[in-house]
């Protein structure tokens, strides 16, 4: 009887600890957003008279795609380090509709435009 006991205790032990294995696998396979640590943008993929690929033609501004984790990003910086290792110093920012404007200084964005427009990966310093 205790024989059969012990072994039940075995079976049930080792169901619970596989079932705790499972659980972290899929935490791992499966990451949350807020897990990532985002330090890079991407430009908005818009273009129209007044923007190419996310570099403001008429305006000293960039668009990027709105979300939290980028507005957060944003704020915290102050400079655009570029894919070419240019480094670009921003004045502000604002959210308008579903995009946040980055306001440059008194520099025109066309001037690296080849280096900053999306795809490109644009690091937050």
């Amino acid at each position: 009887m205790k024989l059969k006991v012990l072994i039940g205790l075995l079976i049930l032990s080792l169901g619970f600890s596989c079932k705790g294995k499972e659980e972290e696998q899929v935490k791992q396979e499966n990451p949350t957003e807020a897990n990532t640590n985002l330090s890079s943008i991407q430009l908005a993929n818009y273009s129209d008279e007044n923007w190419q690929n996310g570099v403001g033609l008429n305006f000293n501004m960039l668009l990027v795609d709105f979300s939290k984790e980028k507005m957060d990003l944003i704020s915290k910086g102050t400079e655009l380090l570029l894919p070419s290792g240019q480094k670009v110093k921003y004045i502000g920012y604002e959210k308008v509709d579903n995009y946040i404007h980055i306001q440059l200084g008194d520099e025109k964005p066309t001037k690296y435009q080849s280096a900053i427009e999306y795809p490109n990966e644009i690091t937050i310093k």
